[in-house]
């Protein structure tokens, strides 16, 4: 399988899709991972930044210590996904489903969750005060940092 890069690089690797694939520690910076399914695949310290990620699946991806600065995955589905001290600086998520995802001791400085499902995440989350949640829908079970005001900062909670 190929993968193509923003930059017109190519990267063979040995695999027929993205499925349960492991990707850990690949530089995939500016790679073009739009509308793919990536469930299960493991990234685990990947560079990732400026990848475009949009309307993909990463259902229960491990994403730890991934950098996704500057990233887009709007309107990705990422539940269950495992995003825990991954650097999302400036990463846009915007209308993705964050259900039940772990982003403990992220840094989400900048990063866009306006619209984004957060029911059941773990939200635990670095410089979380400095990124947007226009209209991002949590529940009781979302886990906040303390201090930390969802309602405030634009979500809505559901029932």
């Amino acid at each position: 399988m190929k993968i193509i890069f923003e930059t017109d690089e190519v990267l063979e690797i040995p695999f027929d899709n993205l499925i349960a694939a492991n990707l850990d520690g690949l530089s995939l910076h500016r790679a073009i991972l739009e509308t793919m399914n990536m469930s299960a695949t493991t990234f685990l310290n990947a560079d990732l930044r400026g990848a475009f990620m949009a309307n993909s699946n990463l259902t229960s991806c491990n994403l730890s210590g991934a950098s996704l600065i500057n990233a887009y995955l709007m309107n990705a589905v990422l539940n269950r996904a495992d995003l825990k001290n991954c650097r999302a600086i400036g990463c846009n998520f915007t209308g993705a489903d964050l259900s039940e995802a772990n982003l403990t001791d992220a840094d989400v400085y900048a990063a866009d969750f306006s619209r984004c499902n957060l029911q059941g995440a773990v939200i635990l989350a670095k410089r979380i005060e400095a990124a947007t949640f226009k209209n991002a829908t949590y529940d009781k079970q979302t886990k906040w940092p303390l201090n930390f005001d969802p309602s405030t900062a634009g979500c809505l909670m559901v029932i």
